[in-house]
């Protein structure tokens, strides 16, 4: 399992950002999901969601208060640096949540012709163009 993470600041504090098993089960219980229906989630939406239950986890492994609401962590993702959110994407693709990468998934995906858009973006961003 990957366990890369990234600090981010966020509300004052400097926060770990990571993904894994308990933001993916924050994540599950927000949407009222299981973990094969994460599949169908669009990419954008996923990763955004994702970053929301990664915060909520860090903040109830440290026990602290979830001090923020998801429209405030889509604030700063809007605000975020493109190479910062390159990074988090980075750690996002490589993380195994239950037994293949999210990048795995994505990869078939790809070969199905889904997330086409998302691959055009990857490729643009690869490129350093905005």
């Amino acid at each position: 399992m990957v366990n890369e993470s990234i600090k981010l600041e966020f509300k004052g504090r400097i926060r770990d950002l990571r993904f894994g098993i308990g933001p993916t089960r924050i994540l599950c219980e927000d949407r009222g999901i299981n973990v094969s229906e994460m599949q169908n989630i669009d990419l954008n939406e996923l990763i955004q969601d994702l970053i929301v239950a990664s915060l909520k986890f860090e903040c109830l492994v440290s026990g602290s208060e979830v001090d923020f609401n998801k429209w405030e962590v889509y604030n700063l993702i809007t605000d975020m640096e493109q190479e910062t959110f390159q990074q988090i994407f980075d750690i996002f693709i490589k993380t195994r949540t239950v037994g293949r990468s999210i990048y795995d998934t994505y990869l078939k995906n790809l070969e199905k012709g889904k997330d086409a858009g998302v691959k055009a973006e990857v490729k643009k961003n690869r490129r350093g163009t905005t």
